[in-house]
């Protein structure tokens, strides 16, 4: 297989995984503070904390996935 087309290949799915990644580290940033004020006892900030750091680490994931996307750009489909 051409390696410029793997590439290009690993670099659309990285790119299609971007929502998911966003969606799924907010989530669990909720059920982290949802599982602290159940068990821990901690108030209802827990969970609104949850979702901060939540948005944090997806945003995290987001620019790590973008830089690594533009130290390693696609390459055209040669003709």
């Amino acid at each position: 297989m051409d390696k410029g087309k793997l590439s290009s290949s690993a670099n659309l799915l990285r790119l299609s995984t971007l929502g998911i990644n966003f969606v799924f580290c907010t989530f669990a940033g909720v059920g982290l503070g949802w599982l602290a004020k159940r068990f821990l006892h901690w108030g209802d900030w827990a969970i609104l904390a949850g979702f901060f750091f939540g948005i944090i680490a997806s945003y995290t994931v987001l620019l790590e996935d973008l830089k690594a996307l533009r130290e390693n750009p696609p390459k055209p489909p040669a003709p």
